[in-house]
């Protein structure tokens, strides 16, 4: 046809619509010659299909070396497990080693698709605790891949979606997550891509109903993993609602049931699942008790906590971007249009508000850190915690920084908002509806403008139904600290999303961002790797202590090792907390443990040392001791349980899977540690089995 373009516009593989326009350094694709002939006319080898995309998307490409590189750098493979995520390592060996699901009662997430996931990894390369880490950097992977196609549907440049990439990877709070086997960043990865995949099917002026479908059912497998996957359709169906695409006909029937259909059959068959098969887990069915014993007063004012702090986060996460847009400041300082002024108002007045009179009482950021707190990273779930990283002053600092971050972020936001609405308004319409209805009458499938308003409308419903959903879990926390912070990872990939497109327009100084990213890989890098070596260092103190025929129902030594190897036993023998005054975890995931002995930092009151080792860290001064400890007047074990015991131990090498009760043992039957009192004919009874290290690292 006269006038065609013989070389069509190359479609972008992860927007679904042609590329961008070149800019900050990038060459535009758009005019290439189709790769499918070579000279000649000749057919081009298969590779050659794969250069326009590995072209235009190799900053992306380089951000996953590095992140590979990385975890090789981090000792990932290393055979312990942290906090809580021992729960989700047992019913993945469990699923592989007896072909059944189960999710214990201590667990608060759905967790059904991790555990899957997995699996899989542990049937293709072992069951060991390292191989369902390395089973979360993959995914974390994956969901940073579905972030930087997400930019770039936003029209981001593939280098200002890479930055926000590397952004998400190696923000020290996500990198550390990366490196566990913890629900959230399964979950954040997973939302990512639902929202990927509904923004592209719901494109203005689009009809890709598959693209939705699938979207749909990625949302469901979000709903496996975290109770907060039910927000994400929610959250397409508020921005369809507000866009006017939804109306009391059958074609809005059936788009609902499109985006949603998937999530609710999988929320019936999980609770159908949970009420016949597994049982509903205890800490599951806590939730709506602490809600109702909070009341409405207990509720409003941690409403109004999370909002400040989750407002201080938001410029903790946006950081690098922000950086980058400094050099542009006076262009954002400018009055915002009227749309978007008591936008900005409300947010000074959120970040000031609440950090100024935080900082009156005395707290600084991180404020609800777990496992980015001021130990460094990682969760001090061991007696005697961790020495302090960052302290006060250096906390101050990036308490500055943050709120700087989000005082500037929210002025992009205002800007950006107030010109959308400007734009889009008009009599009784909703804010997107206009672009939609002009997208229908002029056919324009590949608009700009009007698909990343649209798009950027939809991310942000997905983030606001995830601020919604911090609430419930941070009932349990209200009075201890309000909640944790990996209850807001979901939001630090979308906050960058947004934050990108609100800067769309504003030029951009890239190496200054990949400055500060490059500051937080070193940090993350090397907090993680201390993290690890730390917590393996405790394993191997407790490995040596039943090695000295000292029983795992008479040593505590942290969370991960308590509830790895005696959380089963305990429940299954139902049995009562034996020690006194001791932490959370032994009564929560490990009561059949008197704690006679312990894996500690720091030397205990009443407690005599009998070993010490040092475990060397990157990011401290000196090394970290820690110490094996004996309650003072408990008799040592039995010397011949000792030659029999260090034997299994040298088999239960580092490479070795620690499964713990896989095969019923004669402790499960007859447990003298069931009894509250203790003695030196109780303890060699206790000897065996548990106090052999065959048994306990089964």
């Amino acid at each position: 046809m006269a006038g065609a373009n013989p070389h069509p516009p190359t479609r972008d593989p992860l927007r679904g619509y042609p590329a961008a326009a070149a800019g900050e350094g990038e060459r535009s694709t758009a005019a290439a010659p189709s790769p499918a002939r070579g000279g000649g006319g000749q057919p081009a080898p298969p590779v050659a299909h794969l250069r326009p995309p590995l072209r235009a998307h190799w900053p992306m490409l380089v951000v996953l070396a590095l992140f590979a590189t990385a975890a090789v750098v981090v000792p990932t493979l290393l055979p312990i497990a942290t906090t809580d995520d021992w729960a989700y390592a047992r019913s993945a060996q469990i699923l592989l080693a007896e072909g059944r699901l189960e999710i214990f009662p201590v667990v608060a997430a759905t967790a059904v698709f991790q555990v899957i996931w997995g699996a899989l990894f542990g049937l293709l390369f072992g069951s060991e605790l390292g191989v369902f880490r390395l089973s979360t950097v993959v995914m974390t992977a994956l969901g940073a891949v579905a972030l930087y196609g997400l930019c770039r549907h936003l029209g981001a440049t593939a280098s200002r979606a890479a930055l926000g990439a590397a952004a998400y990877l190696f923000n020290p709070l996500a990198f550390a997550l990366a490196f566990s086997f913890m629900t959230d960043p399964h979950f954040a990865s997973l939302l990512l891509i639902a929202t990927l995949l509904y923004a592209r099917g719901l494109d203005p002026g689009t009809s890709r109903h598959r693209e939705i479908v699938a979207g749909s059912a990625v949302a469901g497998l979000a709903l496996l993993t975290r109770q907060q996957g039910v927000l994400i359709p929610l959250a397409v169906a508020s921005y369809l609602l507000l866009a006017g695409q939804l109306r009391f006909t059958r074609a809005s029937l059936a788009l609902l049931l499109r985006v949603g259909g998937v999530p609710a059959a999988t929320a019936i068959g999980y609770y159908l699942w949970l009420r016949f098969v597994n049982d509903v887990p205890a800490v599951q069915a806590s939730f709506l008790r602490a809600a109702v014993g909070t009341g409405w007063g207990g509720t409003a004012g941690l409403v109004w906590r999370l909002t400040w702090i989750e407002v201080v986060y938001v410029g903790f996460f946006a950081l690098p971007v922000v950086a980058a847009a400094l050099p542009s400041l006076r262009r954002l300082l400018a009055p915002p249009v009227p749309g978007g002024l008591l936008f900005i108002l409300a947010w000074y007045g959120v970040v000031v508000g609440g950090v100024a009179a935080a900082w009156a009482s005395g707290e600084r950021m991180p404020y609800i850190g777990q496992f980015f707190g001021r130990g460094g990273l990682g969760p001090p779930d061991v007696l005697g915690s961790r020495p302090t990283l960052l302290d006060v002053e250096a906390r101050g600092w990036l308490t500055g920084a943050c709120a700087a971050s989000a005082v500037v972020l929210g002025l992009a936001f205002a800007q950006r908002l107030g010109r959308a609405l400007e734009q889009t308004a008009g009599p009784n319409r909703g804010p997107m509806e206009s672009d939609h209805r002009r997208e229908r009458a002029t056919g324009d499938g590949v608009g700009g403008d009007g698909r990343e308003r649209a798009g950027a409308a939809l991310v942000l419903a997905v983030a606001l139904w995830q601020v919604v959903g911090v609430l419930p879990p941070s009932y349990q926390y209200i009075q201890r600290g309000g909640s944790l912070d990996r209850y807001l990872l979901p939001l630090l990939p979308l906050v960058l999303c947004l934050a990108l497109w609100a800067l769309r327009d504003v030029r951009l100084s890239l190496p200054v961002g990949w400055l500060v990213v490059a500051g937080f890989a070193l940090f993350s890098v090397a907090g993680t790797r201390d993290y690890l070596v730390y917590m393996g260092g405790v394993w191997d103190l407790a490995r040596a202590a039943n090695a000295r025929g000292i029983p795992n129902d008479k040593l505590d030594a942290g969370s991960g090792w308590d509830g790895y190897h005696l959380y089963e036993h305990s429940r299954d023998n139902k049995i009562r907390a034996r020690t006194r005054d001791g932490p959370w975890w032994v009564y929560f995931y490990a009561p059949a443990t008197d704690s006679t002995f312990l894996v500690a930092r720091e030397r205990q009151r009443g407690f005599v040392p009998i070993e010490e080792r040092t475990v060397s860290q990157w990011l401290e001064t000196e090394p970290l001791r820690l110490y094996l400890l004996r309650r003072w007047g408990a008799p040592l074990p039995r010397q011949e349980a000792v030659g029999n015991a260090a034997g299994a131990a040298d088999d239960a090498g580092a490479g070795t899977p620690t499964m713990p009760h896989l095969v019923p043992t004669a402790s499960a039957t007859a447990n003298p540690a069931a009894s509250p009192t203790t003695s030196p004919a109780a303890d060699r009874a206790a000897a065996s089995p548990l106090a052999s290290p065959a048994a306990a690292d089964r």
